[in-house]
């Protein structure tokens, strides 16, 4: 990625940034609580609650776990109770430009463009991810499934590449590859995902959004129950077996990265924050 592609935020700006996200999560748990829907924080917003209370500092995103069965009642009931003035709720089924296997929660009013998905259709606004975790094997089939899940999200992705990649050939490998029609690679992704949901729950749990081809797989103990953490100002709501999914995850979680590493992971090529603040990475804002 080109860096002057991406907006980059002074510490005001990247701290504001977190605020907006920290609302979009506030509404997120409360339509969990409201509907009796369990979720874990996930990823640097659980290492967040735990080493720091709260964001990361460099961090610019916010993530949540769900068991497959409470995400799929999650999709079906949150359009009743979510506040539609400010937010809304986006996965491959409510938005035919949306690309992604995962939904996303958004506030209205915003602008957030990761750099090279300008070229997508989708709708956009400042966002949390919200992903769901499948029943995993623990024999020759799960890198199968894990393997075939990653090549059907290259598919969609496709676009992106088709116009980002870094050489003529790369670009039209893409540019062919767009022509699977979305909605083959995202019913041939969920049916590999939930290729083990049959029969007695299985040991382990896997997220299908991750490159791994062997998948990072956690014990479903881990998410039996949830216990609630701080995050800023508020309790959010993590897994009973944080430490085990960090260290999955991250290995020594407690101590901090390198100064090169210490950056945010979802690089914007626009923002606009709900008070109309714009910034764009050709714009000089900033």
């Amino acid at each position: 990625m080109d860096d002057k592609q991406a907006v980059k935020l002074d510490e005001p700006h990247r701290r504001k940034f977190q605020r907006e996200l920290l609302e979009i999560y506030k509404e997120f748990d409360r339509i969990c609580r409201v509907c009796g829907i369990s979720y874990a924080m996930s990823g640097g917003t659980l290492l967040g609650a735990v080493r720091h209370k709260g964001f990361i500092p460099w961090d610019d995103d916010m993530d949540a776990d769900m068991l497959r069965g409470d995400y799929e009642t999650f999709c079906r009931v949150v359009d009743d109770v979510i506040d539609h003035e400010r937010f809304f709720f986006q996965n491959a089924a409510n938005d035919p430009g949306y690309r992604w296997v995962y939904g996303k929660l958004r506030r209205k009013n915003t602008e957030y463009i990761r750099v090279g998905q300008g070229v997508l259709t989708q709708k956009t606004g400042l966002c949390i991810d919200i992903f769901p975790l499948d029943e995993a094997y623990d024999d020759w089939r799960q890198p199968i499934a894990n393997h075939g899940c990653r090549i059907l999200r290259k598919f969609l992705w496709a676009p992106v590449g088709a116009h980002e990649g870094t050489s003529v050939t790369e670009r039209l490998f893409f540019q062919a590859l767009s022509a699977i029609p979305r909605d083959w690679s995202m019913a041939w992704h969920h049916k590999l995902a939930v290729w083990a949901r049959t029969g007695q729950p299985k040991r382990y749990l896997i997220s299908h959004n991750t490159g791994d081809i062997w998948g990072r797989k956690y014990e479903r103990a881990w998410f039996e129950k949830t216990v609630e953490m701080t995050f800023e100002d508020c309790k959010f709501l993590a897994p009973q077996g944080y430490d085990g999914v960090l260290r999955v995850n991250y290995g020594d979680y407690m101590a901090l990265p390198p100064l090169k590493d210490r950056h945010g992971n979802s690089a914007a090529a626009c923002l606009r924050f709900s008070d109309g603040e714009e910034l764009c990475a050709d714009s000089g804002a900033i």
